[in-house]
């Protein structure tokens, strides 16, 4: 039996058994945006208010597959492609996932564009699930891209233990080390309790740590407790770009500790706290965050956060994640406050 899908002008057709599947999926995220001290007209600072897609999660469309192969394999695939619900413009087809794998009792392989090892291991261990006012705001990404050209593999759990690793090529001819990323990742859950840390090195085209939000190593370790209603996050980054010019951060000591309360019903409430040190007198900033959600149904719920970013002498992290040469970050040495509110559907 087959069923056809048509997406636009693009049809799918699939062999639809018991062997097989295809699921399409995907959210939408609208709401609105506050932000101080941004650069305005002439020069002067200003507050801005902003229609927004993408502040609890960003909005999104993909497809996954599954072929059950017999013995207990299977091959499978995806493709994820993120887009702003507030122009319906697509950031680039299918940037953020296109990979096919395996899995089986060895665990499980994939091959293509994916997310880091970091991004996907960091996020059950942050109180705001990776919001744009969180984790990234006081690393300016560094702790979130995605990568191409890229082999992961993740192991079946052993006495509660598990390993991944992820490493990807650039294909530079004569030079093996342009552009190229690795990754190692160790968890252990017991009961309510998980760990988790991680290596990554990502390197710049000429094969370098030359920059400490762009192309540097990092070292995470989370640690999470999962109660009835609360939840505990805690979280140390070290982050080092050793090849960095001297005038520019090249080591950092990040982490955040926050706390999830559940009650029954619709509401839930984060709070947390992220510090980022960077070390040989090149400043310091804190974050300081506090958010809820409201579930409407299974699939909708809306949410808000509020979060004050202070910064030091030396530091002009905005409360968002964005990059150093961004309007959006208020001067050197100046604090900002940033606020959203939107709504979430599933589909």
């Amino acid at each position: 039996m087959k069923r056809f899908i048509t997406l636009g002008l693009v049809c799918i057709s699939t062999s639809v058994s018991a062997q097989s599947s295809l699921t399409l999926w995907g959210r939408m995220d609208a709401g609105v945006q506050y932000l101080t001290n941004v650069a305005g007209q002439n020069g002067k600072r200003s507050n801005v208010w902003s229609a927004d897609s993408g502040d609890d999660g960003a909005s999104a469309w993909g497809m996954t597959g599954v072929e059950d192969i017999g013995n207990g394999y299977k091959v499978n695939f995806k493709l994820l492609d993120y887009f702003q619900v507030t122009n319906g413009m697509s950031w680039s087809p299918f940037w953020e996932n296109a990979y096919v794998g395996m899995s089986g009792p060895f665990g499980s392989f994939r091959v293509g564009q994916d997310d880091s090892i970091i991004k996907d291991g960091n996020y059950e261990f942050d109180p705001f699930s990776q919001q744009d006012i969180g984790l990234a705001s006081l690393v300016r990404n560094a702790n979130w891209p995605n990568f191409s050209n890229t082999f992961s593999y993740y192991s079946p759990t052993f006495r509660g233990f598990d390993v991944a690793f992820q490493y990807s090529l650039s294909g530079v001819p004569g030079n093996f080390n342009s552009g190229r990323t690795a990754g190692i990742q160790l968890t252990y859950r017991l009961g309510g309790f998980s760990a988790r840390t991680i290596y990554q090195e990502v390197r710049d085209a000429n094969g370098k740590f030359s920059d400490l939000y762009a192309a540097q190593k990092q070292v995470f370790v989370g640690t999470m407790y999962n109660g009835n209603q609360f939840r505990v996050q805690a979280s140390y980054t070290y982050m080092a770009a050793p090849d960095a010019p001297r005038n520019q951060p090249r080591y950092a000591d990040y982490g955040w500790f926050g706390v999830t309360y559940s009650p029954p019903g619709p509401f839930t409430a984060m709070t947390a706290v992220y510090h980022i040190h960077q070390r040989d007198g090149q400043g310091s900033a804190t974050l300081l965050n506090l958010g809820s959600t409201y579930s409407l149904s299974k699939r909708t719920y809306l949410y808000a956060t509020v979060g004050y970013l202070i910064n030091g002498r030396h530091t002009n992290f905005s409360a968002t994640a964005q990059p150093p040469d961004s309007p959006y970050n208020p001067p050197m040495g100046h604090n900002q406050l940033g606020f959203f509110t939107g709504i979430m559907h599933y589909f």
